[in-house]
């Protein structure tokens, strides 16, 4: 079998992964996932998709099923601690950018994906762990930890921040690095917290900003809300201590941690079940996202910090930009598809980990007195610009049909 007529193989099912191989379809290219997880069940919490990833899931005629699966949003609310607004911002998406902001939960749009895959008869193989790569003239092998072997034409790793895929083929010269925060979130129920919420929570992402911790909550549904939260904590305090906290243990901490924080906020986090818990990476700006015939795409090759609020759009903006240069030059010329992949996204991507690190420092420990020029800063900007300076993240179109 010649390399052009074996399948590519892509790790890693998540939101990367699933969209790169429904394009590669959609070009008429053969694929295979393999997913180290036991099942398609996506854990995590809420997550919020920018227009850009909204028009992304329009060329997979996905969007429409995306957006009424979630909840669109109109304004960003942002906050002190105390519920003082210091802005409301109308977002003006479908206006500005043709589609909207949509909040829905992690699983919802895994799941959409997944099973826009299975109807196409895509192949999706489960406890598949990658271990090694072996490559050759005529095509690549990847080997899994059960020892199981499969052939074909390329390897994609889209496999997260923690990306095997990356470890292998550069020797684990570039690990994840540590943001200095850690993460919470979860969702509860709208009937829990009612009470507390005031007139301008309902269409909006409401973002409050304390002296040592940040805290965001939306609807992700007409009866569900999904709140995330982030404070700083040194590396090996995360690692060793709060990993292993136990959910009520977790929720406690939480409790303490945010007392302090105008309403529904601790009624959020008291009224969730399920509290979810990371310790939060972002990837250093690799050299190369590519060697020999594998490449790298989504947070395994560039993982942003969450703060950034465009890490799911980036890994699908990645899988059709892709499978369009796969396409252009086909599989045999994949050196080519590659260098130019790695070209047109790396500028894009390192703007928006600039971005993203910049406002982190807003989510760091802060005196009184610093947390008040924060807030004042934050208002006076947000009142004179509104949302105008980051309409360079959302503004951003691929077309499918174009060369």
């Amino acid at each position: 079998m010649d390399t052009i007529n074996k399948p590519i193989i892509i790790i890693g099912a998540g939101y990367a992964g699933l969209s790169l191989a429904l394009f590669l379809k959609k070009a008429g290219i053969s694929s295979t996932v393999f997913e180290a997880y036991p099942d398609a069940k996506s854990i995590g919490a809420g997550i919020g998709l920018a227009p850009n990833g909204v028009s992304i899931l329009q060329e997979l005629g996905l969007s429409e099923k995306v957006i009424n699966a979630g909840k669109t949003i109109d304004y960003n609310n942002f906050r002190n601690y105390k519920g003082k607004f210091l802005a409301r911002i109308k977002t003006n998406a479908i206006k500005k950018f043709g589609q909207p902001f949509v909040t829905i939960s992690r699983a919802t749009l895994h799941q959409i994906l997944y099973q826009e895959a299975i109807e196409q008869g895509i192949g999706i193989n489960f406890q598949k762990r990658l271990k090694d790569i072996n490559e050759h003239t005529e095509g690549i092998i990847a080997i899994f930890d059960d020892e199981s072997r499969v052939e074909g034409s390329l390897i994609i790793g889209a496999d997260g921040i923690h990306s095997a895929t990356r470890k292998i083929i550069f020797n684990n010269a570039f690990p994840e690095e540590y943001t200095g925060f850690y993460g919470s979130g979860g969702f509860t129920q709208r009937s829990a917290v009612w009470q507390h919420l005031g007139q301008y929570d309902h269409d909006a992402l409401n973002l409050s900003f304390g002296l040592s911790g940040f805290f965001g909550f939306s609807f992700q549904s007409k009866d569900e809300l999904m709140w995330w939260c982030s404070l700083e904590l040194p590396e090996q305090d995360a690692k060793q201590t709060l990993m292993n906290l136990p959910a009520e243990a977790l929720k406690n901490k939480l409790a303490t941690d945010y007392k302090d924080f105008y309403q529904p906020v601790p009624q959020l986090i008291a009224n969730s079940d399920h509290v979810i818990k990371t310790i939060m990476y972002d990837m250093p700006s690799l050299p190369e996202w590519h060697k020999g015939k594998t490449i790298l795409i989504g947070d395994a090759a560039h993982a942003v910090s969450p703060t950034s609020g465009l890490g799911a759009s980036l890994a699908l903006e990645d899988a059709m930009i892709l499978a369009k240069l796969l396409r252009k030059y086909t599989t045999a010329d994949y050196p080519k598809a590659f260098s130019d992949f790695q070209s047109i996204r790396k500028p894009r991507v390192e703007k928006v980990r600039a971005d993203a690190q910049k406002h982190n420092n807003d989510k760091k420990v802060h005196s009184p007195i610093s947390a008040w020029f924060r807030d004042a800063m934050m208002s006076i900007f947000l009142r004179l610009l509104g949302l105008g300076a980051t309409d360079w993240k959302y503004d951003y179109k691929i077309k499918w049909d174009d060369q």
